[in-house]
């Protein structure tokens, strides 16, 4: 019987809130990287309002057995901007020459939160990879199917900078832009809790 939006032999996950345990469980949430204290309390204090006011998506990924928690990922739309340059146009208004700043746009989908429970890995000491079972087979499936239906050409993130995260992403499929590319974009839209994370992309 399918218990989630998506399931696999070990896993299933939904949207915040679809189980009566969901309160509950992500008060036990637990992180033990002391980087990871963000992604901690996003869980706890900021996924239900911003749920609720439609700014994230966030979903619950349990054990199929046992139904702990096991995880969750958070998921919105999002923008990005490329080639920034200079483009001499002529001011409707004035008749004049000016030089404004351009940039080529490409729609996508901000992958905001993604974090495995370290209270669920302590238990399961056995299990390995659950990250990439998370992102292949219920992050990217939902990413996806969205680009079925709207326009959608990458996913991305704000990854925190640490070389094993990167490198992790990076196994994933991820990519980084080259430095310029990066600080030019970092400099338009890097959001502030995000201040010292590095973009990273996949092209769907």
């Amino acid at each position: 019987m399918l218990k989630g939006l998506l399931q696999t032999e070990l896993l299933y996950c939904n949207h915040l809130g679809m189980s009566e345990n969901d309160e509950k469980d992500i008060m036990n949430f637990t992180i033990e990287r002391r980087e990871g204290a963000g992604l901690k309390d996003y869980i706890q204090h900021f996924a239900f309002p911003e749920e609720e006011a439609g700014i994230m998506r966030t979903y619950i990924v349990r054990d199929n057995i046992s139904s702990e928690l096991v995880g969750y990922f958070s998921l919105k739309t999002g923008l990005i901007s490329l080639n920034e340059r200079q483009t001499e146009i002529t001011n409707p208004d004035t008749k004049g020459k000016e030089t404004i700043t351009t940039f080529d746009t490409l729609p996508g989908v901000e992958l905001a939160n993604f974090a495995v429970n370290s209270a669920y890995i302590r238990r399961h000491k056995d299990l390995k990879g659950i990250g990439v079972i998370i992102f292949n087979s219920f992050i990217l499936p939902i990413v996806k199917q969205t680009s079925e239906s709207v326009g959608l050409k990458i996913l991305y993130i704000f990854a925190l900078p640490y070389d094993d995260l990167m490198k992790r992403y990076e196994y994933y499929g991820f990519k980084r832009l080259n430095d310029e590319s990066e600080e030019r974009l970092h400099d338009r839209l890097k959001p502030y809790y995000d201040l010292s994370c590095k973009f990273m992309y996949m092209v769907l």
